[in-house]
């Protein structure tokens, strides 16, 4: 709340005050920027930095907690409570019974819980009308990186755009089918895509369940989303896809969006979409590509149900038979923490997620670890049942990428680590209520004197404390 005064008498005038979120937004865009181009730079432009690129967000992030320290609205819950004690605790096993590396382990704990925080500082500053125009860009940009992938589809992997890191030659694409590679777009590896366009497919929903999709955005950018299914030969794509639209489409069902007008508006953007797809060049070679792969990764091992469901279920289950007491310490089963200890890159005990925490925290630790993500995955999910009961559908697609990669995503690579912050805080930001609004109200201060209050400061601080839990949503109203 902001307080000005007038003398009595005087016709009132409300003080201007510049944004105090302003540089926090400027961050967050710029942390959303490093984000997508992040293996770019470390493929393409700065070869030789590709091992300090793997932190190149960290400053950023850094810079956006003490503004928000700065500014009233760091996080202060037990989510952050939590973390700020499993994070030095887990340091200090990894280098007293662990494995002793400083660097390792401080790696290791950037990568459980430095850019935690990052989720509820995007939640309590982003604006509804910030969530539109990130989701309209994240659109537009949709359309050039299909045709980015396209082309890296179709170049050998010694060409410029298939790079390796550091730029190695032998390229960054893992085999796909018929002779094809898996493209990784601006990333290091295919992960980030597949990562990327479930996003890009909640940002299309969300943008339809406010009605704030255009024509020319619904099919150019719908056309791309589908096209990039067979160019990327990812299962994984196309799964997130999948679960993404069925959440959509329920949320347009429940939101009771499906009006005479959206249907056809969603028919003509449909027609435009799969126009695209159908004309789009060698989509048919793309499509048997992906179809050998599927056959080979899905239907010669057992089926759907034991290449897809067996993998996602034993990669939480199965790491549970061999926990130990104590683990080898925290960032050592990452490819940085492989690549600093023994030279060489890889995963250490574990690849999945699940045992790569059981493996460096072991009993002790990794429960709680685990404890605490399942923690904020019933949060956020709070948060989208209560925002739905407000008839705000438009965030059960968010929900979907944010879920997945909380429960599924390898935060000890920093793709992954990337993409569960940023889904999980605009996840959290589409959760806030649009219909709360605070009355201006001038309150005498004295015979002479009256206090102007400000709105706006003040319903944005009840939103940001709501975020938090701190208060209920009844409260100030």
């Amino acid at each position: 709340m902001v307080e000005g005064s007038v003398n009595h008498g005087e016709r009132p005038r409300v003080a201007s005050q510049a944004d105090p979120f302003r540089l926090i937004r400027m961050g967050i865009w710029l942390y959303l920027f490093l984000w997508l181009i992040e293996g770019g730079l470390r493929r393409w432009f700065l070869p030789g930095l590709a091992t300090p690129l793997l932190v190149v967000r960290d400053p950023v992030a850094l810079a956006i907690y003490w503004l928000a320290l700065k500014q009233g609205v760091w996080p202060r819950n037990i989510l952050v409570t939590a973390m700020l004690f499993l994070a030095p605790l887990s340091w200090m096993l990894a280098t007293t019974v662990g494995h002793g590396n400083l660097v390792i382990a401080t790696y290791g704990v950037r990568c459980d819980f430095l850019h935690v925080p990052l989720i509820f500082i995007i939640a309590r500053v982003m604006r509804r009308k910030d969530l539109d125009g990130l989701c309209k860009v994240a659109l537009w940009i949709s359309i050039p990186y299909t045709l980015l992938l396209i082309l890296q589809f179709y170049s050998p992997q010694s060409a410029w755009v298939n790079r390796g890191l550091g730029g190695s030659t032998g390229g960054a694409g893992f085999s796909g089918a018929l002779g094809k590679f898996r493209p990784p777009g601006t990333f290091s590896f295919i992960t980030g895509p597949a990562q990327l366009y479930p996003m890009f497919c909640a940002a299309w929903f969300y943008l339809l369940c406010r009605r704030k999709l255009s024509f020319a955005l619904m099919g150019l950018a719908g056309g791309a989303i589908l096209l990039a299914i067979p160019f990327s030969i990812s299962r994984s794509l196309l799964f997130g896809e999948l679960l993404v639209a069925s959440a959509g489409c329920a949320a347009l069902v429940a939101g009771g969006s499906l009006t005479p007008q959206l249907l056809g508006r969603a028919a003509i953007g449909g027609v435009i979409a799969l126009a695209i797809v159908v004309l789009t060049p060698g989509t048919s070679e793309a499509f048997a590509a992906f179809g050998v792969r599927w056959k080979s990764a899905t239907t010669q091992h057992g089926g759907m149900e034991h290449a897809i469901l067996g993998r996602v279920l034993g990669g939480i289950i199965e790491p549970f038979s061999t926990v130990g007491t104590i683990g080898s310490g925290t960032g050592i089963s990452t490819q940085a923490g492989q690549k600093l200890l023994t030279g060489e890159r890889g995963f250490g005990e574990s690849e999945g997620e699940w045992g790569r925490i059981l493996a460096e925290g072991g009993v002790l630790l990794g429960f709680p670890i685990l404890g605490f993500r399942m923690l904020l995955l019933a949060f956020i999910c709070w948060r989208t049942c209560r925002a739905m009961l407000r008839a705000q559908f438009e965030a059960l697609p968010m929900l979907v990428p944010a879920a997945q990669f909380l429960l599924l995503g390898q935060w000890g690579q920093t793709t992954s680590l990337g993409s569960s912050i940023i889904a999980c805080g605009i996840c959290l930001a589409s959760t806030k209520n649009i219909r709360q609004s605070i009355n201006p109200v001038c309150m005498p201060k004295s015979r002479h004197r009256r206090t102007l209050v400000f709105p706006v400061d003040h319903a944005s601080e009840l939103i940001s404390r709501q975020v938090n839990g701190l208060v209920k949503p009844t409260e100030g109203r």
